[in-house]
């Protein structure tokens, strides 16, 4: 490295190992944990999770002791949803003052044999002798269930150090492949600041295919990039995703890719059915490269000898679809040819060229401006308004980090002396940022979808941008209003985080505390004061309080509804939160004051926002409404209409209610309406006994 390269490296360590920092005294260094070890883990699974390296992280410290003695560790894990590929954690954190000295090869060789016993064990049954509500027995039960299916393991050995051992020989392990990947000070800067992961995908395909890839080049008629047309070998796209997993598909488009799309059952059926013409039916795929090496053949005209940084942009349900076929239904792909169009793109423009290409060549599944997340312009309208809008004291503001390492790069560009450094943290403290992931959990805990939340920060943030625009109208932005109920919901999330940690639970504690504030929010049927939440930058002390004895209460619903299977994967299911939504957890006869008012908000977003009082009777009409189901209220509408025996004005809210529960109570019931609902379901008891609900 040069000597600009090494400021360069030890101005991204020193932000690096801010953000730990600021993580541990957030208390938001992984389950339970207040160790940089875990919060590094936390910060670096996040990268490599958006980056597509892998699925699901669990960050948690483990150690232990296996079979004859032999010490184990990880500091978290990640299985693949098809469960055959797992990773393993392996983290080395050196502290402030040592942290770019060199790490020795027989440090990482010590932890990577460390990581492996804990496969290991977990192929013998090593969970039977754990204590089963811990997130260690999770793990340990997960991996041998899946021992039948898991195809290789990978130990990533995580450091803020330096190292010369980028990579160890591969080994089996209870005869399954074992790679080791050394991600280090200096591997990491070249992907999180120079923000071009892509470079280690690079495919040889005389080494793959035994000759160049045949391609036809596309005149250029622009400087910034290149273009070839050629024809991928299903084999080969098989082989890549089988290597590559989801790193091969653009992040910012990749989505859940489902076998039961209209798209994907179409691909299948023409695989199986008719392969030697998938070439026909198929719209094939666009690839984008960084660099090119191609040859000229005599006979053949171009080859493609090899590629950097391959990424298909356009093409994934194809791809999945051809490995899913193969690999799951034994499906004989040697005669699928796929068509491709190879984009060679600067590395100076890669990401806007990479965003636009996804865009524009997506065809089989129309690919919304909300999919390209950073530059999408709900996101860069949150960012400004947390430029613009200061809290209520007129002292500081909320940052939102748009893109990752902003907060750094702004406390180091306008830290330039001691004092600007501490207005900065003043004005700006690590308490008031927030990214991307964390908005979409603070939303989506909020509109009561914590099972999606249970999922993890890339998977819950895949599904908030892919509703996002499909809820909005379609020129709609964010608004003041909108920014400072955002906030709200932030101050809230993390107030029942803090409770949560509080209590010390041994485990799930990321799951309850958002099953929790979904509860509140189900509950009080969406209605809290986020204005003064807003005003006053923090919740009360009795809703701490309310927050603290109804965690213990979800707590249990989660494990009791568990009926045995693993808490952590049955907080995913959509089944968990209708059984968690249903238990009876009381209100205080007085009520917290952000729950003693509330905002009403009208049918659209144009609509007035007015205040209405409540009281503990009034949350307890409102629940009841709510678990009314939409067909009772209809029936009880027709009824009352038929016989008469409710009046106009009940037949009326009968019908509205209806049309509430229809909508999934996205709008719950005003106090009256409530109050009239109630007795309207009373009277219905007296005539109509053996209705259901």
């Amino acid at each position: 490295m040069s000597s600009d390269d090494d400021r360069k490296l030890l101005a991204f360590s020193q932000r690096l190992q801010a953000e730990v920092y600021e993580r541990v005294l957030e208390g938001e260094a992984g389950e339970g944990s207040p160790y940089p070890e875990c919060a590094f883990t936390d910060v670096v699974s996040e990268y490599l999770s958006e980056l597509g390296a892998i699925e699901n992280p669990e960050v948690f410290y483990y150690e232990g002791t296996g079979a004859r003695g032999a010490q184990m560790s990880v500091n978290g894990y990640a299985l693949s949803e098809e469960r055959d590929r797992l990773v393993l954690f392996a983290t080395i954190f050196q502290q402030k003052d040592i942290a770019m000295s060199p790490l020795s090869k027989e440090d990482v060789v010590r932890a990577v044999i460390k990581a492996r016993r804990v496969f290991e064990s977990a192929s013998e049954g090593f969970h039977k002798k754990m204590e089963p509500a811990s997130r260690e027995h999770d793990m340990f039960l997960r991996i041998h269930e899946a021992m039948g299916s898991i195809e290789e393991v990978r130990i990533l050995v995580l450091t803020n150090s330096k190292t010369p051992t980028k990579r160890l020989e591969n080994e089996d392990a209870v005869g399954t492949p074992v790679k080791v990947e050394v991600w280090d000070v200096e591997r990491l800067f070249r992907g999180m600041m120079a923000e071009l992961p892509r470079d280690d995908i690079e495919i040889d395909f005389v080494e793959r295919l035994g000759a160049p890839l045949s391609c036809l080049p596309i005149q250029k008629s622009s400087d910034d990039f290149a273009a070839y047309l050629a024809v991928f070998p299903g084999e080969l796209l098989y082989e890549l995703y089988n290597e590559f997993g989801p790193r091969l598909l653009e992040l910012n488009v990749r989505s859940f890719l489902s076998v039961s799309g209209k798209v994907n059952k179409g691909i299948r059926r023409t695989l199986s059915e008719d392969p030697g013409r998938f070439v026909a039916f198929n719209n094939g795929i666009v690839v984008t490269v960084n660099e090119i090496i191609t040859e000229r053949n005599m006979e053949e005209g171009i080859g493609i000898r090899s590629v950097k940084g391959l990424q298909i942009v356009n093409g994934g349900q194809t791809t999945v679809s051809i490995h899913r076929s193969k690999k799951v239904d034994g499906v004989d792909i040697k005669s699928v040819l796929v068509p491709a169009k190879m984009i060679v793109v600067d590395a100076q423009q890669l990401d806007a060229m990479v965003g636009l290409v996804s865009l524009y060549a997506n065809s089989q599944n129309v690919i919304q401006i909300a999919d390209f997340s950073a530059n999408d312009p709900y996101h860069v309208e949150v960012e400004r308004l947390s430029n613009v809008i200061w809290c209520p004291n007129g002292q500081g503001r909320w940052f939102y980090e748009r893109a990752r390492g902003q907060y750094q790069v702004a406390k180091t560009r306008e830290g330039t002396t001691p004092a600007a450094l501490r207005r900065f943290n003043e004005r700006t403290p690590p308490q008031r940022k927030f990214v991307k992931t964390e908005l979409a959990k603070y939303i989506n805990t909020w509109d009561q979808r914590p099972y999606l939340v249970s999922f993890g920060a890339q998977k819950n943030f895949e599904h908030f941008m892919q509703t996002l625009k499909g809820s909005k109208r379609a020129d709609w932005l964010p608004d003041e209003i909108y920014f400072k109920e955002l906030v709200g919901k932030a101050i809230l999330f993390r107030a029942g985080n803090r409770v949560v940690k509080q209590e010390k639970y041994p485990a799930y504690q990321a799951n309850i505390v958002t099953y929790l504030i979904a509860y509140l929010s189900s509950r009080t049927g969406g209605r809290i004061d986020f204005d003064l939440v807003w005003a006053k930058q923090e919740v009360s002390t009795e809703l701490r309080s309310l927050l603290k004895e109804w965690s213990h209460g979800i707590n249990n619903a989660l494990r009791e509804s568990a009926g045995g299977r693993m808490v952590s994967e049955w907080a995913k299911k959509e089944d968990c939160w209708e059984a968690v939504r249903r238990i009876d957890l009381k209100l205080p006869d007085e009520l917290p004051p952000e729950l003693a008012t509330c905002t009403v908000t009208g049918a659209s977003d144009d609509d007035e926002k007015t205040k209405e009082k409540l009281s503990g009777e009034d949350y307890v009409n409102i629940d009841t409404c709510r678990k009314v189901s939409g067909e009772k209220w209809l029936k009880i509408h027709a009824w009352g209409k038929k016989t008469g025996k409710l009046q106009k004005w009940q037949v009326g809210i009968a019908h509205t209610l209806a049309g509430y529960a229809a909508a999934g109570w996205d709008q719950g019931p005003s106090r009256k309406q409530a109050k009239q609902g109630v007795a309207i379901l009373r009277l219905t008891e007296e005539h109509l006994p053996g209705l259901e609900k």
